[in-house]
């Protein structure tokens, strides 16, 4: 039983297909919900203050209104002591001298400039109107000494796609996709539901993780699925050299970026933000009702034995394209077609196992030792980038004022470049696509990080988000096209582990740097600029892939080497399996 001569009859894009294309957009939707969910329900208050305790009737409702020039505001209450670039820091303020009942005046304050107090764990703190009317971030109060646990919800997040990457990978080889899916659509939205009803930080974050994990699962297991089950032979009619595969590689990332803008958007509209944890966990965890309409990977099926319930299913799937499968392509290896009996002339061979012959070490083979060390670096340069524009929109002000905006634009505006992958990656080339793709980016934010805040720097900031959304989308394919059959999902685990040290990053670079006086506001942007340019020009060692079949030994992918294509040179009508 060959699923691929199945296709030739079955169609690669029917009915069937196409319902389940769709039905694999909802679990995709919820890595994107996820990716932006902390950034939502921890949005940080404008103003903040501690409770002044030589003050008996500080109750909270006092907060001053402060000027652009801090320092030289006439109108100003000076309670706050002044950062080095003159904006008040709320973690330190000057004493307030009470009355002899302890009552201040808070209109008409005595402030004694010569006594200060530092706000600390032990402090109560008091939190002015922003644009939530609560966010975990008040709740817990991570402020001041504090502060530096904000970067750890994202980086354990990472460390949770991390290791859904590794164990729903091989829960889903193992278990199959179907059911494997459902696991990790549960377990992300559980994960993502009890955030809301921890008592602190810690047990917060380690539900966070958990539902990083389940949301890894969400997306890599229909990206396999999607790609199941369809062929390479059959083309997209408007599009005649895109193949169906290379349509759903790319595609299944849109509803994704549609996830992250769905998350923005209803926090709009939901200021409170374990409601808002509560709405959209409930909106993912409805999703697992795909698992009473989605069926298996035909692919899985017929890989693991399980030829029964492959046929039962190619023949639904025939019976909804409107299709005639023959017969004797759902007859069991080893089975005589007319007797159905196993007899030793008819029998099989069983194919070759795999003689473990490769391994991690294979990853340093002369023949993709470049390869690797490339990639090694492009991975974690295209997740720091990816995220870390996405994490820190609030603090790069891409929405002007209305931090919802920013992070709906930063969205939406992966969309159009994985449309625009759609149309090139088969015309222009892996290779130049993916060089391009990294060194404008980092160009685009080294320019944004020194020109200040504006409609241009917001426009570059956009742009490096668009280029670097489908980076990362290639970075999948490329990976994949770039090593022999037997380590090749080795490579593309390791790479994947890899890349997450970038995620890592990313809230610390993105996040905390820009809050923190010490350093420059442009820092964060030039390291995403530096970095990105360094991976993009690291690419440039690797061989085009276009034109050629995958590679299943080392020979071939040292002829796929010797025959690239060149670097600016499109593919004029020469199809991917012609070579």
């Amino acid at each position: 039983m060959n699923y691929d001569l199945i296709l030739e009859e079955l169609g690669e894009f029917g009915s069937w297909q196409q319902l389940i294309a769709v039905l694999l957009w909802l679990p995709a939707m919820i890595d994107g919900i996820e990716i932006l969910m902390a950034s939502v329900t921890g949005l940080s208050p404008n103003q903040f203050r501690c409770k002044f305790d030589s003050c008996v009737n500080d109750n909270g409702a006092f907060f001053p209104e402060f000027d652009s020039d801090f320092e030289s505001s006439s109108n100003v209450l000076y309670d706050f002591y002044p950062n080095k670039d003159g904006s008040p820091d709320f973690c330190k303020h000057y004493q307030i001298v009470p009355d002899k009942d302890g009552i201040c005046d808070f209109a008409n304050p005595t402030i004694n400039t010569n006594v200060t107090k530092s706000c600390g764990t032990d402090s109560t703190f008091y939190y002015d109107s922003f644009d939530m009317d609560d966010s975990y971030i008040t709740d817990f109060d991570i402020v001041c000494d504090r502060e530096i646990m904000l970067p750890i919800v994202n980086s354990l997040f990472m460390i949770g796609l991390m290791a859904g990457s590794f164990g729903f990978g091989v829960m889903s080889d193992k278990f199959g996709r179907k059911n494997t899916l459902i696991a990790a659509i549960i377990c992300s939205a559980g994960g993502s539901l009890l955030q809301a009803f921890m008592p602190e930080f810690y047990s917060f974050t380690l539900f966070r993780m958990i539902a990083g994990a389940g949301a890894e699962g969400c997306f890599l297991i229909p990206f396999s699925l999607s790609i199941e089950l369809v062929g390479i032979k059959e083309r997209v009619p408007f599009l005649p050299w895109v193949s169906y595969s290379t349509l759903l590689a790319n595609f299944l990332s849109v509803p994704l970026a549609g996830g992250e803008a769905l998350v923005s958007a209803f926090g709009y509209f939901i200021k409170k933000w374990k409601t808002l944890q509560l709405v959209m966990s409930g909106i993912c965890l409805s999703f697992s009702l795909i698992y009473f309409i989605l069926p298996e990977s035909p692919r899985w099926l017929i890989s693991n034995g399980r030829y029964k319930e492959a046929r039962a299913l190619m023949e639904k799937a025939a019976k909804k394209n409107k299709k005639v499968i023959s017969a004797h392509l759902l007859e069991e290896p080893g089975k005589d077609v007319e007797g159905g009996e196993e007899t030793e002339g008819n029998k099989t061979p069983e194919a070759p196992k795999d003689d473990g012959q490769y391994g991690i070490r294979d990853m340093f083979h002369p023949s993709v030792r470049k390869i690797s060390i490339a990639l090694f670096v492009c991975w974690p340069v295209i997740t720091l980038l990816y995220y870390g524009i996405s994490f820190a929109s609030e603090k790069f002000h891409l929405g002007g004022e209305d931090p919802f905006l920013g992070m709906i634009l930063v969205s939406l505006i992966e969309i159009p470049s994985y449309l625009f992958l759609i149309i090139a990656q088969d015309v222009a080339g892996r290779k130049p696509l993916f060089v391009m793709c990294m060194l404008l980016p980092g160009i685009s934010c080294i320019v944004a990080a020194f020109i200040g805040e504006g409609t241009f720097q917001i426009i570059l900031i956009l742009f490096a988000k668009f280029c670097i959304s489908a980076a990362f989308n290639l970075t999948y394919v490329y990976t994949n096209e770039l090593y022999p059959t037997n380590i090749r999902n080795t490579a593309v685990g390791i790479c994947s582990t890899i890349a997450r040290f970038g995620g890592i990053a990313a809230p610390w670079i993105g996040v905390y740097l820009p809050e923190q006086g010490s350093l420059p506001e442009w820092v964060p942007l030039f390291i995403f600029g530096l970095t990105s340019f360094i991976g993009g020009s690291l690419a440039m060692m690797l061989p085009d892939t276009i034109g050629h079949q995958l590679p299943d030994t080392f020979e071939d992918l040292e002829y796929i080497k010797a025959n690239s294509k060149p670097m600016w040179k499109c593919v004029t009508g020469k199809k991917e399996d012609e070579s």
